[in-house]
């Protein structure tokens, strides 16, 4: 049987990060969780640098079975038409412009799509909604959703709302999970419905009932192995892969 071609987007250090592994290279890179995470399934993974010729995208979303968008640095938000907060976090604008145009292919072409912390908030921006640049400056009485000191990670319960592809995948009203970010949908793209969210009422996953498989989850499953939900997401993906 064909195993499934899963491509992962990466981050960038360009030459100018003071990130000392960068050491005035123009870097791409993975993290190795998400490489990880696939190893456990019959898939054959594909990291996939950003692309500035978007015109070479049809071909790329034909040839794969799936796309999955990975964590990393913010997005830009003169994507969806603000002003970046100023802070102390790293943007990626042209990341952000190529997988804006890879899940509008990827939707147009109805190869499903799973979407990580960044990827989750991607797929929001990529269907015309906005974020919370930074969760602690604009939520008031938001829980702690970022790690202080990772590589530890923060963790809180998120609530599943049923009747949606994603309770049917998990099959539970509630779960933890590992989280760290400090943005988050805001307003909802088009054609996405909320699928779980935070006791502090942030969006913790969205999903598009129109098409068989496009989820995005705000928390890290890759790093969740003792938690069957972990499994279970990486599982439905595939499966939608396969078909």
């Amino acid at each position: 049987m064909k195993l499934p071609l899963i491509a992962m987007t990466m981050d960038q250090s360009p030459a100018v990060d003071i990130r000392p592994f960068s050491k005035g290279a123009d870097l791409y890179f993975l993290n190795a969780a998400y490489s990880r995470y696939l190893e456990k399934a019959d898939c054959l993974p594909l990291a996939l640098p950003t692309w500035l010729d978007f015109s070479r995208i049809p071909g790329l979303i034909a040839s794969i079975d799936g796309l999955l968008l990975t964590g990393g640095d913010d997005v830009f938000a003169g994507a969806y038409g603000e002003e970046v907060i100023s802070g102390e976090w790293r943007i990626d604008p042209p990341r952000t412009f190529f997988e804006i145009e890879l899940v509008a292919e990827a939707l147009r072409q109805q190869k499903p799509v799973f979407g990580i912390c960044r990827g989750c908030q991607m797929i929001n921006v990529a269907m015309g909604g906005t974020l919370y640049q930074d969760i602690p400056s604009q939520v008031a009485d938001a829980i702690q959703h970022r790690s202080p000191d990772k590589p530890r990670w923060n963790y809180h319960g998120v609530h599943i709302d049923q009747q949606t592809l994603l309770s049917r995948i998990l099959e539970t009203p509630s779960l933890r999970v590992t989280t760290s970010h400090h943005q988050a949908v805001k307003v909802l793209g088009h054609g996405l419905r909320v699928c779980a969210h935070s006791q502090d009422g942030i969006i913790e996953a969205i999903e598009a009932p129109g098409h068989a498989f496009v989820l995005g989850v705000q928390w890290h499953p890759e790093t969740m192995d003792d938690d069957s939900s972990s499994r279970l997401l990486l599982q439905a993906f595939l499966d939608q892969c396969r078909k």
